[in-house]
């Protein structure tokens, strides 16, 4: 019955606007984070309504997790965008539509890029 230790996303624990209450996304907020799975030492997260990856290198302390940027990015050209593909465009081979769920299966990272209607598989490099 411990309490959560860490939030991901927010600027609290009390907090729950999309993008930390601005339109543009940063390297510390998510809107409407569907998926999350841990890959070797990182935490991926499927950040839905931005079209993106995130992930987070595993720290000494959990703790220190909480209100950190984001260390990895997939789906965006950087942190602040949040485009449907990218640029609201045709998707891509490295392009998100409403990614909604996360799958690691050893060194790849199965996507249900679900606003795509199609399933994306991701190698990662650097397990």
């Amino acid at each position: 019955n411990a309490s959560c230790a860490v939030v991901l996303g927010q600027k609290s624990f009390d907090f729950v606007e999309m993008n930390q209450g601005v339109y543009y996304p940063s390297a510390s907020s998510l809107s409407m984070p569907y998926g999350v799975a841990v890959a070797g030492d990182w935490l991926v997260v499927a950040d839905t309504a931005n079209s993106r990856l995130l992930g987070w290198k595993k720290p000494e302390s959990i703790l220190s997790l909480q209100g950190v940027m984001a260390d990895g990015l997939a789906g965006q050209i950087n942190f602040q965008s949040k485009g449907e593909n990218r640029n609201f465009g045709l998707p891509k081979r490295d392009s998100l539509n409403w990614c909604y769920g996360i799958k690691i299966c050893g060194n790849t990272a199965v996507i249900a890029d679900s606003g795509n209607n199609r399933i994306l598989l991701w190698q990662f490099n650097n397990l």
